[in-house]
């Protein structure tokens, strides 16, 4: 992936989870409603994607260990990127998309801001979405058969996805400015 090229996960990554932990050992709360920045929220995206890259390059079987944890990751890899769009717009966060794991609501009313995304994106969000707004692949208790694209594929697809997010909040004059 060039993200490296795009000095996003170094630096801004790094900074963001500075942040976070500072706050956490100053016993600030974690889930509060406070505004973040969207560079943030989508450094937290692709951190997620490179966790998610790293479990792809492996022989997958349908059920193998790594699985579950990969769909989880590549699930807060499309929620963040989403929200860092709608972060960007400064969307009314009284349509209750803040805290929300609801991947085609997130995806909609990122589309209804301007978002466009590539064609195969629809297709993997509607996949994904009822077991991650659903927590599937977080509790054990909740997990159900399901039917996905192949890791490699979805690590590809999402990369583009964010790209098109990165794009979309201008992340590259505010990354060289």
């Amino acid at each position: 992936m060039i993200w490296d090229r795009l000095q996003l996960d170094a630096a801004c990554a790094n900074s963001v989870r500075q942040q976070a932990g500072r706050a956490w050992a100053e016993g600030e709360a974690m889930n509060d409603d406070r505004p973040s920045d969207e560079i943030g929220t989508m450094a937290y995206a692709v951190s997620f994607l490179q966790a998610a890259e790293c479990l792809a390059n492996t022989d997958w079987t349908d059920n193998h260990p790594l699985v579950v944890p990969f769909y989880a990751l590549v699930g807060f890899a499309l929620e963040n990127g989403l929200k860092a769009a709608l972060e960007h717009r400064a969307v009314d966060r009284s349509l209750n998309w803040f805290h929300s794991h609801d991947l085609q609501k997130l995806r909609d009313l990122a589309r209804h801001e301007g978002l466009y995304l590539v064609p195969d994106a629809d297709a993997l969000i509607d996949d994904l979405a009822i077991h991650h707004k659903e927590h599937h692949f977080r509790y054990p208790q909740k997990a159900r058969r399901a039917e996905l694209m192949k890791p490699p594929s979805v690590v590809t697809l999402i990369d583009a996805i964010l790209r098109m997010v990165f794009d979309f909040i201008d992340g590259h004059a505010r990354l060289d400015g």
